[in-house]
């Protein structure tokens, strides 16, 4: 970081990080091996019981990574 640039704010990193998982989510779509369903007209997505887990402005964290902060 140069001396310039401001740190980021928590919730600017929070949106970054979500931008960042939502397209890695897509590649995993994508590639057929995504643990979500893709719901393509809202584009987000959602677990097997159909909630949202996943858009490109809002993750569900701890559905996301459940078993991980567990």
């Amino acid at each position: 970081m140069r001396d310039t640039e401001r740190p980021m704010s928590r919730s600017e990193y929070r949106r970054k990080e979500t931008e960042i998982l939502f397209e890695i989510e897509l590649l995993l779509h994508r590639w057929s091996i995504s643990d979500f369903i893709y719901d393509e007209e809202g584009q987000v997505f959602r677990d097997r019981e159909g909630r949202m887990v996943l858009g490109r402005h809002h993750a569900d964290r701890d559905r996301l990574f459940g078993e991980l902060q567990e």
